[in-house]
């Protein structure tokens, strides 16, 4: 399905640039593209998450700039072309939502949309609260909201008492995979255990329970969803970092918990919320979206059967459902319809 739907294209592309810019003194790189007529609805940020890239919304991108909208997509914090900080402390959701009202304020941008996919959906949603006046319109994929509480729960609790399918993501803050990740190679072998890749004997390299099967690296064999120029460019933009900026999202339960708990008397989200989920996302399972309606009044939930790369596997619905969504709220002027 995906070959029939328009994507950026790596080596030449009119649609976008890349950019790069300074944001509270960190360096970031962006995906900026503007309608050819170059006037615009409103801007959409795309804010990719684990262990995705920028042009993780390739399929995404192309479509809405073809609705009328601007487009501003960054490689998050230790990603690709951006700055990747060791001190975990650097990744806080507070600190990005504040660089990302730079990056909207330099654009000329008092409101603009979120869309995010997996971290980047629950950064969009706590960019939310920190910076209520910036967000007029939220598009989220696969993670569901969960509002901000005032007491503290580890992940360690989480894992054990809740949600025991989360367990990777122990392993993810615990450093071993660093220990076992270093060349490009080994970085090929890293993204094709989440994206899906197996042994040839069909073992996956991936189980939520566990983590990366790290005893598997360099037996994983290309999968649907990663494969190809896709994984090359992946892998040839890790090799700036390694993967402990990504890993370091994970490291930040605390200290996100410590800037968010001020909202947990204002838990709702009060602007149209689009929310698509991934019917087959096995951390992500769909039972636990169930009580976002509760907290988010202007909600619409749509659904994609797809495991957790919902952009990439059908970008075809998941194009359609975005763009039928904006054209509810967007008219044909640009004016919101709010």
């Amino acid at each position: 399905m995906a070959s029939k739907v328009d994507k950026i294209n790596y080596a030449i592309e009119s649609r976008v640039e890349r950019r790069s810019v300074v944001l509270n003194g960190r360096n970031y790189s962006y995906l900026y593209g503007e309608p050819a007529s170059g006037k615009w609805k409103a801007t959409i940020f795309f804010l990719h998450g684990f262990p995705d890239l920028a042009v993780g919304w390739r399929y995404q991108i192309p479509h809405v700039l073809q609705l009328g909208f601007r487009i501003v997509a960054p490689d998050q914090l230790g990603y690709g072309g951006t700055d990747a900080p060791v001190d975990p402390k650097e990744y806080a959701h507070k600190k990005i939502a504040a660089d990302f009202k730079q990056l909207a304020t330099q654009l000329g941008e008092s409101k603009i949309i979120l869309c995010g996919h997996d971290w980047g959906a629950a950064l969009t949603y706590t960019i939310y609260h920190h910076q209520r006046d910036l967000i007029s319109h939220i598009i989220t994929l696969c993670v569901p909201y969960g509002p901000p509480r005032a007491t503290f729960t580890s992940l360690d609790d989480i894992v054990a008492n809740l949600f025991p399918h989360w367990g990777y993501q122990l392993q993810f803050r615990s450093g071993e995979v660093e220990k076992a990740v270093h060349t490009k190679e080994d970085i090929k072998q890293f993204l094709l255990a989440l994206y899906g890749g197996k042994t040839l004997a069909g073992e996956w390299g991936f189980d939520p329970r566990k983590g990366i099967a790290l005893d598997k690296i360099g037996q994983l064999q290309p999968s649907r969803a990663m494969n190809g120029e896709d994984l090359e460019f992946y892998a040839n933009e890790y090799t700036r970092h390694g993967v402990n900026g990504p890993l370091n999202w994970y490291r930040l339960t605390e200290i996100n918990h410590t800037d968010e708990k001020q909202y947990a008397s204002q838990p709702n989200i009060d602007v149209p919320l689009l929310f698509i989920q991934a019917l087959k996302d096995l951390a992500l399972p769909p039972s636990m979206g169930k009580s976002m309606k509760k907290y988010i009044p202007a909600m619409t939930l749509e659904q994609v059967n797809t495991s957790h790369w919902a952009l990439t596997e059908d970008p075809e619905g998941v194009n359609r459902i975005i763009g039928e969504w904006l054209r509810k709220h967007f008219d044909v002027d640009g004016q919101s319809k709010l």
